[in-house]
């Protein structure tokens, strides 16, 4: 999909300041000269060319009582299907993805209410997936930066 100048600064205000009021499309659109009608049009485009993952709020789950993990699994290729599918039907994945250049080759978080339900899904992946190798790394300290991708 080929962005012109308006799908730009479009996406630079969903990322940089969406508005928090009853009508945030129709408050975008005054931004960038466009009817309300016109950027939901354009960010239902976005979306369906996978430029636009989601619109939504990031909560700081730590602050809200979560647990945290990083975990690495090595997966033999022919199983990396299944595995993923797996992994992918837990709500608590916020990630998923695959290194071909490390020893653990399958890397997914797991975002919890409690330490136990980690364990659990985690003890729940290896029985379905059938993979024994697999590394936990528990979030100690968070340290976050701020991402913005100029368009």
């Amino acid at each position: 999909m080929k962005l012109d100048d308006i799908d730009k600064k479009l996406i630079m205000c969903l990322q940089e300041d969406f508005p928090l009021v009853l009508r945030p499309f129709q408050e975008l659109g005054k931004r960038i000269s466009l009817g309300e009608e016109e950027v939901m049009r354009r960010i239902l485009s976005l979306k369906a060319a996978g430029i636009i993952k989601r619109i939504g709020p990031v909560h700081d789950s730590q602050n809200l009582g979560f647990k945290r993990t990083l975990v690495g699994m090595l997966v033999a290729d022919e199983h990396l299907e299944k595995t993923v599918c797996v992994i992918n039907s837990f709500s608590e994945v916020t990630h998923n993805y695959l290194r071909r250049d490390d020893a653990f080759n399958l890397w997914f978080t797991l975002i919890c209410s409690t330490k136990k339900r980690i364990t659990a899904i985690l003890k729940e992946i290896k029985q379905k997936s059938g993979v024994t190798t697999i590394i936990s790394l528990p979030t100690v300290k968070t340290i976050k930066i701020r991402t913005v991708f100029k368009v």
